[in-house]
């Protein structure tokens, strides 16, 4: 596999004014359905709710799906259904959709009495419901024993012949529970490290038999799960098929790989439609591509697809903007455009567009946190710049009925989002800004080239702030007399984080500076610079990639066994590739101890040998936050009712502060 071309960063971010949606609402039928408009919502883990839990975790599901069809969204993908894979008793399968609470979900026994339910509160809407059948993350079962990634190098079971017919009719019976259940299309999920794609692909299948080798004998096993879903369904219903256009793997397909298989089985007559995306779970190309990509990055792929085959293609894959969707439909890329992410950032993402209002419509900034917090720390769903995404089942708090003045201090994230909501509910509030322009640390972190679009969501903030009439005052310094002078009924401190100094001898020498510095220019920065990392997240790649956009030679320096074990597998991969580009080299398990003009003095963080590092022009501090609590602290006595939130509390990632913010905003 040669050096992957990763599409650069747009110059320019989308207009989300340029032009309504005109092709995008052109009517279309895919299969048995009739849709009146080319966009729709692809199945995806991680919402709010259970299709198995107790009722209110069921009625979460339903009212985190129906949200996206009271928005206008005709077709929804619904939870992904996975089907349970085979292995001896004892075995404990891992992975994604492995043998867990999830695994063989149409055998569980409230699920066709919960999916029916789910399919008639669809179609009351006028909407359809699909189900896409997974076998995902390859443990234990494989058409062979190459382990299907770079990072991933658990051993598997080959499959034989008789369990491959087991596996067959699983999906077979299991498409025919969803079918009893009401559902109108059936999706077969044969890419991201899914049981099928490992048949499809060169670089998993190395059978000698007659599901592997020649170009059919790979598609043998997906055929028959097709052909037999056709055979023993007994009602007209829409099945399709999720491809990757490009493995992105040594050994796996391209594109012309994909066409092939595209065209067999369009010969074959057994699918309605390809549903198309790129990449898989990890790696540079991740189909959940964050802000460092431009929208619709692979489109234009997409449409050659599109090119040979006569069935309909849909693309997925960062589609953010409403002008974005239009175009890829527009230049014949895809004659369906989804959206997952855009829709969790804002549930009226349609409605506000066809009101002709898009530019009011929150825009997804590509965190992927969505899907981080839980797959990574177990949390649970959630959204960094929406805070009510998952929640659907609680209606927004109502106009309170005893308004209060609300000072905000600081308009960093959680200080915005607080000021807006509090501001939506009825309070009279006022937001103090201690420098010159709003967002905080977000803003320095949106100077960065690969950060683009969280500007985005600063101005959509500041466009609120106005709308809602809070009165937003920059430059305003916050001192304790002046606090206590304003008379507000209640204060709220969202100040933020200062860079920790981590005691290192030497670290205040002229050729040390902190990460904001670095990424603003406020500093001189030499050519080659030493990044010391005491931070997980993903703040040290970000400045790292800045630095070595400029051409700097750079060099990251982590006390842990690995770089970066706070960024989730969906987007570090990209950043990882980047950087590698650029030049950029890894230290682990490197503890800074001292810092001198010439050299920077490492201890291996678990044995303690000491070595010394030379030649860098400068050292960048990248070794978090304390958060600024010094005006809260001073206000406790003297006023009655305080606030602290957000950095200033303590330091985490942006969907922290939002959810503080909102869960404040409604307790006023």
């Amino acid at each position: 596999m040669t050096a992957i071309d990763i599409p650069s960063p747009a110059s320019t971010v989308p207009d989300p004014a340029a032009g309504p949606l005109r092709r995008a609402l052109e009517p279309i039928a895919i299969g048995t359905m009739s849709l009146r408009h080319r966009l729709f919502v692809p199945t995806h883990g991680g919402g709010a709710g259970s299709l198995t839990g107790d009722d209110s975790r069921f009625e979460d599901l339903c009212n985190y799906w129906l949200a996206r069809v009271d928005d206008g969204f005709q077709w929804i993908g619904g939870p992904p259904g996975f089907v349970q894979h085979v292995s001896i008793p004892g075995f404990e399968a891992t992975g994604v959709g492995a043998l867990g609470k999830e695994a063989g979900i149409f055998h569980h026994p409230r699920y066709l009495e919960r999916m029916t339910d789910f399919a008639d509160r669809v179609h009351s809407r006028g909407g359809f419901l699909g189900t896409q059948l997974v076998q995902q993350g390859g443990m234990p079962t494989a058409p062979s024993s190459t382990f299907s990634g770079y990072l991933d190098h658990r051993g598997v079971h080959v499959l034989n012949g008789q369990e491959i017919a087991w596996v067959v009719n699983e999906y077979i019976e299991s498409a025919l529970t969803a079918a009893r259940a009401g559902v109108d299309s059936i999706e077969l999920h044969a890419n991201h490290d899914d049981l099928l794609e490992w048949f499809l692909s060169p670089l998993t299948n190395h059978r000698t038999d007659a599901y592997g080798g020649s170009f059919d004998n790979r598609l043998r096993f997906v055929r028959e799960v097709v052909e037999g879903i056709r055979a023993r369904v007994g009602r007209p219903i829409t099945v399709g098929l999720r491809l990757a256009m490009d493995q992105y793997m040594d050994g796996g397909y391209g594109l012309d790989e994909c066409i092939r298989v595209m065209k067999a089985f369009e010969a074959d007559g057994t699918v309605d439609y390809f549903n198309l995306d790129v990449g898989g779970n990890w790696g540079p190309v991740s189909y959940l591509q964050h802000g460092a990509y431009p929208e619709a990055a692979w489109s234009k792929m997409c449409g050659e697809a599109k090119a040979e085959t006569a069935l309909p293609v849909l693309y997925v894959g960062r589609v953010v903007h409403a002008s974005t969707a239009e175009g890829v439909i527009a230049r014949g890329e895809a004659d369906m455009v989804g959206m997952v992410r855009a829709l969790i950032a804002d549930t009226r993402w349609l409605t506000t567009t066809l009101a002709g209002h898009a530019s009011d419509v929150r825009p997804c900034i590509s965190l992927n946190d969505c899907i981080h917090r839980y797959t990574l720390e177990g949390l649970a769903f959630g959204c960094g710049i929406n805070p009510h995404a998952g929640r659907e089942s609680k209606p927004p708090v109502a106009t309170t009925t005893a308004p209060v003045s609300l000072l905000v201090v600081g308009g960093g994230p959680a200080g915005l989002e607080l000021a807006a909501s509090a501001a939506e509910r009825g309070h009279k509030v006022t937001l103090w800004e201690a420098s010159d322009h709003l967002g905080g640390r977000f803003a320095v972190a949106a100077q960065a080239r690969c950060n683009a679009p969280y500007q985005d969501w600063i101005d959509w903030q500041s466009n609120r702030l106005q709308r809602l009439g809070v009165a937003t005052f920059l430059t305003r310094r916050a001192q304790v007399q002046a606090l206590l002078d304003a008379d507000a009924d209640v204060i709220a401190f969202a100040t933020g984080a200062r860079a920790r100094r981590p005691g290192i001898p030497g670290e205040y020498h002229p050729h040390v500076v902190g990460g904001d510095a670095a990424v603003l220019g406020t500093a001189a920065i030499g050519h080659r610079v030493m990044i010391v990392v005491e931070d997980d997240g993903p703040a040290p790649l970000t400045v790292a990639d800045h630095l070595a956009g400029l051409g700097h030679r750079v060099t990251l320096a982590y006390r842990t066994p690995g770089p970066a074990t706070l960024v989730g597998k969906y987007s570090v991969g990209a950043m990882y590739a980047r950087l590698d580009a650029d030049g950029v080299e890894f230290m682990t398990m490197a503890r800074a101890i001292e810092i001198t003009p010439d050299a920077i003095r490492f201890a291996n963080a678990y044995s303690g040998r000491q070595f010394d590092v030379n030649g860098f022009d400068s050292v960048v501090l990248m070794t978090g936050g304390i958060g600024n609590d010094t005006l809260y602290r001073a206000l406790l006595g003297l006023h009655p009712r305080v606030h602290l939130l957000g950095d200033a509390y303590a330091p985490r990632r942006v969907t922290y502060a939002t959810k503080q913010a909102f869960e404040l905003a409604q307790l006023l």
